[in-house]
């Protein structure tokens, strides 16, 4: 019987696992690449496709590092077809130290773009031509996930990087909503670009960040009406991009409710 993900391995005690629908749809990302390569076309696509998730869960992995320094556990990373999931028990309650997690998947990503660059033309002088238009893929993959993720808005991480800045400005909700409310306005340019390329994969993209940003809000939503900060002793599921949000907030009612109900109704009122 198939099991919805696998694990690959640990590393700093993490659990690695890949969703099982990553390992079905891998050929086919292949194949985006095989023309690249005059032969053994197939072999070296599919290199460059698990290079690529190989390069998310190193992302992942600087988030992960950054947040046990600063007292968060991090129960797995989880690979997918729409990137990487790093799942920690809380996010600190000081801006501090939410840019700095926040910050570190891109860092990842823009030292792996580097790394790659520098070496693809001694591996070309070499006469590896193939490995060398990988590394050139890798390279250029990287320095997307570095841009794309600094978005600033939900759920990318440029959303949190956003959040943390303007927090001690205008508090985190409003931050949040903020954040939210430029991750939408992405979301839906991103799908009109999608339906008039008829591209379903942007298309579905652009949906999942839409949702993702509102579970975002309604999670930071739900605290305040509980009075309550991430904390160490408070758990919760957050998904750290790409992509990332948050989920299974904690509910309550106390404090902030009709101001907070007035402000979210006012938010997305159509």
């Amino acid at each position: 019987m198939l099991k919805r993900s696998y694990q690959l391995t640990r590393v700093m005690g993490i659990p690695i696992r890949v969703h099982i629908t990553l390992i079905i749809l891998l050929p086919i990302v292949a194949r985006r690449f095989m023309p690249f390569f005059e032969s053994a076309a197939f072999f070296w696509g599919l290199l460059c496709a698990a290079g690529i998730f190989i390069c998310v869960g190193l992302h992942e992995l600087g988030h992960s590092w950054v947040a046990i320094r600063k007292g968060c556990q991090v129960r797995e990373i989880m690979l997918w077809p729409l990137g990487g999931v790093a799942k920690m028990s809380h996010i600190p309650s000081r801006a501090r130290d939410e840019f700095l997690i926040a910050a570190a998947g891109p860092a990842v990503s823009a030292l792996l773009a580097l790394l790659c660059y520098l070496l693809v033309v001694p591996i070309a002088v070499l006469g590896a031509t193939p490995l060398a238009i990988t590394l050139s893929i890798l390279a250029y993959i990287n320095i997307a996930l570095c841009l794309f993720n600094l978005l600033p808005s939900f759920p990318m991480d440029g959303g949190r990087i956003f959040r943390a800045f303007m927090t001690p400005r205008i508090g985190r909700l409003k931050a949040t909503a903020l954040a939210v409310r430029i991750g939408r306005i992405l979301a839906v340019a991103m799908g009109i670009w999608g339906i008039m390329r008829f591209d379903f994969i942007l298309i579905l993209i652009a949906f999942f960040l839409y949702n993702a940003a509102g579970a975002e809000y309604r999670a930071v939503y739900a605290q305040h009406r509980n009075q309550e900060w991430f904390t160490t002793e408070q758990e919760a599921d957050i998904h750290v991009s790409p992509p990332p949000y948050a989920r299974n907030a904690p509910q309550g009612w106390n404090g902030w409710k009709k101001k907070s109900r007035a402000f979210f109704n006012n938010l997305f009122k159509s």
